[in-house]
């Protein structure tokens, strides 16, 4: 215990500001392709998410005293391998400012 009080007190160390700009600028350009990968991640899971809530296959049919009574589900969305996700749309165009 009395090592690391004396550690904790120690004031004899500098930093110098060029190593702390260098250091940040390091953590910030690392920190950055991680962020975009994961809101890319993100946004794919959503779309996968928004296909198999509209994948889920509500027909049904039933006879009751001779008559029937059916309902038909359509699938309109899909959503093929390593395409943006369907019902998503990720472009943005241009405008005159």
């Amino acid at each position: 215990m009395k090592i690391a009080r004396q550690f904790w007190n120690d004031e004899s160390g500098s930093i110098s500001p060029f190593a702390t700009v260098l250091m940040m600028t390091i953590l910030i350009v690392g920190i950055l392709p991680g962020v975009v990968t994961l809101r890319d991640h993100i946004v794919q899971k959503f779309g996968d998410m928004a296909v198999a809530l509209e994948s889920i296959d509500q027909s049904y049919s039933y006879t009751v005293d001779g008559v029937t009574s059916e309902y038909v589900d359509t699938n309109s969305l899909t959503d093929p391998v390593g395409d943006a996700p369907a019902g998503l749309d990720l472009t943005i165009s241009a405008s005159n400012e």
